[in-house]
C-alpha cells in the first residue's frame, strides 16, 4: 500500500519515523542558520533600510511556504529552537515541569505576541531596523533562558513561541514530514505536542476534551485571514492615527472570527474543514499581497524589473498554496477517518463508555474492559495484560513479572476463556494470595479474545482467604527426621523457602526471624515510596492471614545476635533462643556505602528497604530539597535517580564507569539509556570519581570529582551495588568469602545450615534477583528434607523499572570469538543485540521505548531456537520474533 494512503505509516509519530541527515548534518545546518539570523540582525543593526528590505521581504514571507510543505524542516533548524534546546543537548537544563498556571496560558500568550508584533509593524518594526533586531536577539535569549529552565520544548518551542500557533495553522497537514529531531524520547512536557505528531496534533487541538483549550485554537485559526486581510489593506504606513488603525485591525478579526463561528455553531460542517478552509483562505491572502513583494525584494537586489505577468503570477502564488494546503487536509481527514473506524470498538457498560483507541499503532489485538473505570483498551499480540494496562495508562502494582511476587492480581470478571492457562509457579502464588480460581496474575496472561477486569483483588468476594498448603501425600519432614526449621530474612528468599517447606510437610515447624518491621513485601517497588503518594498500600505481598493458616510463625523486628552451631539454636537479642534442625540463612544484603561516614551525614541515604524510601521521602519534603546526586550508575542507580526525578528534584547520576549499567549494557545501549534519561531531566556524568566529599556540621554539601568541579546536591544517595550480610555466619564459623559458601544444594559448611538469595554465594550466580532467590529457596527447602535436589539457574532477563523506556538484559553483552552477533542498525528506534554461542543464545540485550520489547523478551525468556531467523536478524529485523514467539 502507498504510504501517503495507508494511515498507519501516514500518521506515523516521530518515533516510527527515520531522519534523511544524521545528527552532525542537522547539526550544521542549525548552526548556519542561527549565524545566518545573527548576520541579518546585525545588518538590521547598521544598515536598516537593507536589513528590513531583507527581513520584511524575504525572510518573513516565505516562512508560511515551508510551514505548508515540510515544517518539521523549520522546526529542525529554527534558531529559537536550537538555543531553547542547547541546555537540554549539553545537559545543563533544570528540566522543570512548566507550572500548570503558565502551561494552560502558553497558547493565549503566544498568539498575544504575535499580534502585538503586528500591531507594531506600521508605526515601529516596518520603519526601525535597531528596534527589530534588538527583538531578534531578545527572542533568541529568551527561548535559550527557557531551555535552561523547563523540560523538553515546554520553555519556548511548544508554549510561548508566537510562530508556534502559526506552525499550527499552515503545518497542520504537511506535504513533507520531517521528524522530530530533538527529543530522543517524549518526555510529556506540553498537550497534543506538535512535533510527536505534526500530522495528528489538528484532530486532537480541534475536538480536546477541554472546550476552553479547542475553543482558543479554533478562535486563531478563525481571525487570521482577517487579521492578514487588515493589515495589507491598510499598507505598510496608513496615514491615518495609530488607533484607527487598530480598530481595522481589530474589526477584520471580529468579522473572520465570527464567520467561523456562524459555520461552525449554524451549520452541521466539520470543524477540520473549516479550519483547512479558513488556513487555505489566510495563505490565499497573505501571498496575494507578499508574492510581489518577494518579487519586488529580489528584483531590488538582483537588479533585473519584473515584469507585469511576473507581479501578477508571484500573487498567484497564494491560490497554489492555498489549494495545496486544502487539498492535503481533505487526504489527512479521509486517512484519519479510516484509522478511527479501524479502532477496535467494545460494548461496555452503557453509562460509562470511556474508551481508550490506539489509532495509529498498529494492528490491534483483542480487548480488554476495566470494569472500575468502563475504560475499553485493546491488547496488542503477544503483549501481556499487565503490559496493556500500562500502555491504557491504569494504574497497577507490578513486581518481578515472573508470576512470583505476585504484585499485580486482577480479577477475571468474564472471559477467563480467552487468557492463557495459569503456569505453575503463577498458580503456587495466587494459591498463597487465596486468588487461586478467582484471579489471574496480569504479568502472566496472553489475552486472545474480549476479557473484563478488575484490578481491585479484594472485588474477587469476601471469601477470599489465603490458602493454606494441601498436605502432601508424603510428609517428608517426618521421612527425614526433621522437626523444626527456622529461617532468617523474610524476604522473597526465606518467604519463598518457607512456602516450599510447607509444600512438603505438614507436621514442620517453620519460624521466621526478621529485623524488619514489616510482613514480606515487594521490594522490587520501593522505588514508588519516594514520589508515591499511597505508602505501602499494594506492595505487601502476602495477607496477613497467610502466616496463620500455613503455621508460619515470623519474629517480626526481631535481632538474631548469634548461632549456637552445637545446640543448633538461633539466639535473638532479647536474649530467647530458637532451636531448630535445619537452618536457612537468607539475611540478604547491605548497600554498599562510598564512604565509611556516608550515612552518619542526616542527607545522605542507600536505598535498600521500604525504610529507606520512606526516609528519603521525609527528607526531601522536610528540608525543601531541590537537588539530589546519585552515586552510582547500575540498575538500582538508574532506578532511584528516576524515583526523585518524579518526585520532582534536579538529579545529577554519577557513574564510574564509561558508561551506565556497564555490566548489563554495551555502548551503544547505554547511549540510548544516557540519551532517556537527559531527555527527562536527569543530568548523567561518566567516568566521574568522587575525590572527597565535603561537608558541614551534620549534612553533606557537596561531591568533588576528581576532574575538578564539586558536585552540589541538598540530598545525597548512594547506589554501588550490595554486599553479602555475612557477619552473622562468619562469627558462627562457617564458609564465608564474598558470601557464605554454599554448594548446589544450597548447603553451607556446617551440613545442617544452608544459605540463599543474596547471602550465598554459588559461582556464576548474580545476585540481588527475585527469580534467582525463589529458585535457590526451593532447593534448599527440598534439600534440608532429604529430596535430591540440585540449583540450576533460571533464565533470567533483567529489566529496568522506570517507566518511559523499555530496558532488558539477559547474560552476556559482549561476544567471544567464534560467537554470531546480530544487532539493530544504528538508526532504528531501538537498540539490540544478540549473541548466539554454537546455535544457543548466550547474550541479549534491548533499549526502545515503553513496551515495545515483548516479543523480544518473551523469545529470551523461553530460550526459543532464534537460527531459523538468521537472515532476518542480519539484517537488523526482529519482526520475526514476533511470529516466533507466538508459535506462528
Amino acid at each position: 500500500m502507498n504510504r501517503q494512503a495507508n494511515p498507519e505509516t501516514f500518521f506515523a509519530n516521530y518515533t516510527k519515523r527515520r531522519s534523511t541527515l544524521p545528527p552532525a548534518a542537522w547539526l550544521a545546518l542549525r548552526v548556519l542558520v542561527l549565524l545566518v539570523t545573527l548576520a541579518l540582525a546585525s545588518v538590521l543593526a547598521l544598515y536598516p533600510a537593507v536589513g528590513l528590505k531583507l527581513w520584511w521581504g524575504l525572510a518573513i514571507p516565505i516562512v508560511p511556504a515551508l510551514l505548508v510543505v515540510a515544517p518539521g524542516l523549520w522546526r529542525q533548524v529554527c534558531p529559537m529552537a536550537f538555543l531553547n534546546q542547547i541546555p537540554r543537548l549539553t545537559g545543563k537544563s533544570r528540566a522543570r515541569p512548566l507550572p500548570g498556571r503558565l502551561k494552560n496560558a502558553a497558547f493565549v500568550i503566544a498568539v498575544a505576541i504575535f499580534l502585538a508584533c503586528v500591531a507594531a509593524r506600521a508605526p515601529l518594526l516596518n520603519r526601525h531596523g535597531e528596534l527589530v533586531a534588538v527583538l531578534i536577539v531578545g527572542v533568541l535569549l529568551v527561548a535559550l533562558a527557557g531551555g535552561l529552565v523547563f523540560a523538553g520544548r515546554s520553555g519556548w518551542c511548544g508554549t510561548f513561541c508566537p510562530l508556534g500557533p502559526i506552525q499550527r495553522t499552515y503545518g497542520h497537514a504537511p506535504l513533507i514530514v520531517v521528524p522530530n529531531g530533538y527529543c530522543p524520547t517524549c518526555v510529556g512536557c506540553q498537550k497534543n505536542c506538535y512535533d510527536f505528531n505534526p500530522r495528528g496534533a489538528i484532530f486532537a487541538d480541534l475536538v480536546d476534551t477541554d472546550p476552553r483549550y479547542a475553543a482558543q485554537r479554533r478562535l486563531f485559526i478563525g481571525l487570521l485571514p482577517g487579521l492578514i486581510c487588515a493589515y495589507f489593506m491598510q499598507g505598510p504606513a496608513p496615514e491615518y492615527s495609530y488607533p484607527v488603525y487598530l480598530l481595522v485591525l481589530l474589526a477584520g478579526c471580529c468579522a473572520s472570527a465570527g464567520l467561523y463561528a456562524i459555520l461552525t455553531s449554524c451549520f452541521p460542517l466539520s470543524p477540520h474543514r473549516v479550519a483547512a478552509v479558513f488556513a487555505a483562505l489566510a495563505l490565499l491572502i497573505f501571498y496575494g499581497y507578499a508574492g510581489p513583494i518577494i518579487l519586488a525584494t529580489l528584483a531590488h537586489f538582483l537588479a533585473f524589473t519584473a515584469p507585469e505577468w511576473a507581479i501578477a503570477a508571484s500573487r498567484g502564488t497564494g491560490l497554489l498554496a492555498g489549494l495545496t494546503l486544502l487539498i492535503a487536509s481533505l487526504h489527512a481527514e479521509r486517512l484519519f477517518h479510516q484509522a478511527a473506524a479501524r479502532a477496535v470498538e467494545l460494548p461496555v457498560d452503557n453509562q460509562r463508555k470511556t474508551q481508550l483507541r490506539t489509532r495509529f499503532g498498529g494492528k490491534q489485538g483483542a480487548t480488554v474492559t476495566d470494569r472500575e473505570s468502563g475504560v475499553a483498551f485493546p491488547v496488542a499480540p503477544g503483549a501481556t495484560l499487565l503490559d496493556a494496562i500500562e500502555t491504557a495508562g491504569l494504574k497497577i502494582n507490578y513486581g518481578c513479572r515472573a508470576g512470583l511476587c505476585g504484585a499485580d492480581p486482577v480479577v477475571v470478571c468474564a472471559g477467563a476463556n480467552y487468557l492463557s492457562a495459569p503456569s505453575d509457579d503463577e498458580s503456587a502464588t495466587l494459591r498463597r494470595l487465596g486468588l487461586e480460581g478467582k484471579a489471574r496474575l496480569a504479568c502472566m496472561c496472553r489475552v486472545s479474545g474480549p476479557v473484563v477486569i478488575d484490578r481491585d483483588p479484594n472485588s474477587a468476594g469476601p471469601s477470599t482467604t489465603p490458602a493454606a498448603a494441601s498436605p502432601p501425600a508424603t510428609d517428608h519432614a517426618l521421612s527425614a527426621g526433621v522437626k523444626r526449621v527456622v529461617i532468617v530474612g523474610n524476604g522473597v528468599a526465606g518467604i519463598s523457602a518457607a512456602e516450599q517447606l510447607r509444600r512438603l510437610s505438614s507436621s514442620l515447624q517453620i519460624d521466621v526471624v526478621s529485623s524488619e518491621p514489616l510482613h514480606f513485601y515487594n521490594r522490587m517497588a520501593i522505588g514508588r515510596l519516594i514520589y508515591g503518594r499511597t505508602g505501602m498500600d499494594g506492595l505487601q505481598l502476602i495477607p496477613d492471614a497467610w502466616y496463620g493458616k500455613n503455621r508460619v510463625e515470623v519474629w517480626r523486628n526481631s535481632i538474631v545476635r548469634a548461632i549456637d552451631r552445637r545446640e543448633q539454636q538461633v539466639i535473638l537479642a532479647t536474649g530467647e533462643r530458637l532451636p531448630y534442625d535445619r537452618l536457612i540463612l537468607a539475611t540478604g544484603a547491605h548497600a554498599t556505602t562510598p564512604a565509611a561516614d556516608f550515612l552518619s551525614f542526616a542527607n545522605a541515604f542507600v536505598l535498600r528497604s521500604a525504610d529507606d524510601a520512606q526516609a528519603l521521602r521525609s527528607a526531601a519534603q522536610v528540608r525543601r530539597a531541590r537537588r539530589a546526586l546519585v552515586i552510582g550508575g547500575g540498575v538500582l542507580g538508574v532506578e532511584a535517580a528516576d524515583a526523585l526525578h518524579h518526585l520532582g528534584l534536579h538529579v545529577v547520576l554519577l557513574q564510574r564507569a564509561d558508561r551506565l549499567m556497564n555490566a548489563q549494557l554495551d555502548a551503544p545501549g547505554a547511549a540510548r539509556l544516557t540519551a532517556y534519561l537527559e531527555g527527562i531531566g536527569i543530568q548523567v556524568l561518566t567516568q566521574a570519581v568522587v575525590e572527597r566529599w565535603e561537608g558541614k556540621g551534620d549534612l553533606l554539601r557537596g561531591a568533588w570529582l576528581a576532574h575538578g568541579p564539586c558536585a552540589r546536591a541538598d540530598l545525597f544517595v548512594a547506589c554501588l551495588g550490595i554486599g553479602a550480610n555475612v557477619q552473622l555466619a562468619r562469627a558462627a564459623g562457617l564458609h564465608v568469602e564474598r558470601g557464605i559458601v554454599v554448594d548446589a544444594a544450597m548447603r553451607s559448611s556446617d551440613p545442617h545450615i544452608y544459605a540463599v538469595g543474596d547471602v550465598a554465594e554459588l559461582p556464576g550466580t548474580p545476585g540481588g534477583l527475585w527469580p534467582i532467590a525463589a529458585a535457590q529457596a526451593a532447593v534448599a527447602a527440598s534439600a534440608l528434607l532429604g529430596q535430591s535436589a540440585s540449583y540450576t539457574p533460571p533464565r533470567v532477563v533483567l529489566q529496568l523499572k522506570c517507566d518511559g523506556i523499555d530496558l532488558r538484559s539477559f547474560g552476556e553483552i559482549s561476544a567471544r570469538p567464534g560467537d554470531e552477533e546480530f544487532t539493530a542498525a544504528p538508526g532504528d528506534l531501538a537498540w539490540w543485540r544478540l549473541i548466539l554461542r554454537q546455535g544457543v543464545l548466550a547474550g541479549a540485550l534491548y533499549v526502545g521505548p515503553p513496551r515495545s520489547a515483548k516479543d523480544f523478551t518473551r523469545a529470551v525468556q523461553e530460550g526459543l531456537d532464534l537460527t531459523p531467523l538468521r537472515a532476518e536478524l542480519r539484517r537488523g529485523d526482529l519482526t520475526a520474533l514476533a511470529r516466533l514467539a507466538s508459535g506462528r
